[in-house]
Formats: C-alpha cells, structure tokens, sequence
C-alpha cells in the first residue's frame, strides 16, 4: 500500500502526538472523503495525528474511487485486506514512534469493516475503534479464532462504537444490532447509537457522539 496516496493532518496543538487517528474510507471513495474529520475529532484529540489512506485497489463500479476488497469478497475480503493494512498502520505508527496501543481507527461503511476486522485479528492491541453504517459477520469473527480464549477475545476490553443510520439502504440497518452481538458474544462491551433519519452517510450528531466516545476513553 506504500504506492497509494495518505492524506495527512498534524495535531493540532502541535507538536508530538500521543495518538494515531487512521480513517478507513467507503468503497468507492479514498482517503481525502474522510481526512476533514480530522478537524472535529482534532478537538477532542489534540494531540493526535491523522492519517486517511487510498485503499490499494481501484474501484470496478467506480473508476475514480478506490477498494479495499471487491464487493462481491464480502466479507472475508476483509480478513485478507486487513493483513496488508495493519502493515501499513504499524509502519505509520512508529514514523511516530507510537504502538498499536496508541492507535484509534475509524471507519465508514466498507472501512467500518475493516475496522472491525483489523481489531480481531491483529496480534496486539488498538486503542479504540468507531464503525459508522458498517457491518461484521460470522466469517469475520472465525477469522480470530487464535484470539478467543474460552470465547472470549484476549483483547475484549478495547472501547468500541458503533453508529448506523435507520434509513441505510446500503449497508442495512440491523447491521447495528448484529455487529454488536457478534462482538458482544466474544467479550468486547459495544457502544451503539442509531440515527433516526440518516441514511448511509456520517451526520453532526454522529460525529459528536464520536468526539464523546474518545474524551471518554483517553
């Protein structure tokens, strides 16, 4: 993924950061559809870096935008993708001289899986994920099994939000409820809220609720 484009937001109280903030875009968009979180999340992270990479591969319904699996690969598209893009965050963090403790992901929609998949699989620790109008499966939770002990995940206590519009007509709205049981069963205690008239996309209060979350856990 060292080919693609990272969009890039220093903290902004300057300085070193203590955290690293990756975005995960959707599926056919790239990295600069998310990077302008970095203002508002920036307030409630200081002093935090933010990157939001292109995925790696060019989008077969959207020539412009980019993927990080093919659609039709969901989802155990994300258990292969992750692999490359948790190199990728390692490699990031420690420019930064940060570990994966140090690491928030935040994801819309296909990155919201990713997400997800990177959490489970990954052999240490993030700091805290936010999934927006995502979705995990069976499939994706069989791919950690190394990781659940006694059907718990070793890392069942990383914080964890999830935010789905009730009108979603793309990634549907039980999505909410099913993630959150498919992580609640292995351990992990997820923070949800559903947003009455939004559709598939990321609104103010979503965002706000996002800003709360990270305050909370930092």
């Amino acid at each position: 993924m060292d080919n693609y484009k990272i969009y890039r937001q220093n903290p902004a109280a300057g300085g070193n950061p203590n955290k690293l903030v990756v975005f995960l875009h959707g599926y056919g968009a790239d990295g600069k559809d998310l990077i302008d979180l970095s203002n508002p999340f920036g307030m409630a992270l200081p002093n935090a870096s933010f990157i939001s990479p292109d995925a790696p591969h060019p989008c077969e319904m959207s020539p412009q935008g980019r993927q990080w699996f093919p659609i039709e690969e969901i989802p155990k598209g994300a258990i292969r993708a992750s692999l490359g893009l948790l190199d990728l965050i390692e490699n990031e963090a420690k420019k930064l001289n940060l570990t994966f403790k140090d690491v928030i992901l935040i994801g819309f929609s296909q990155g919201a899986m990713m997400s997800m998949q990177c959490l489970l699989i990954n052999q240490e620790q993030l700091h805290a994920i936010i999934g927006y109008s995502g979705a995990l499966r069976e499939e994706n939770i069989d791919a950690a099994n190394d990781q659940i002990l006694n059907g718990k995940h070793k890392f069942s206590d990383t914080p964890i939000l999830l935010v789905h519009g009730e009108l979603d007509e793309v990634v549907p709205f039980e999505s909410l409820e099913r993630s959150k049981n498919l992580l609640n069963n292995i351990g992990f205690n997820v923070q949800t809220l559903s947003r009455q008239n939004l559709a598939h996309g990321i609104d103010p209060e979503g965002i706000s609720k996002g800003m709360d979350f990270l305050k909370s856990i930092k």
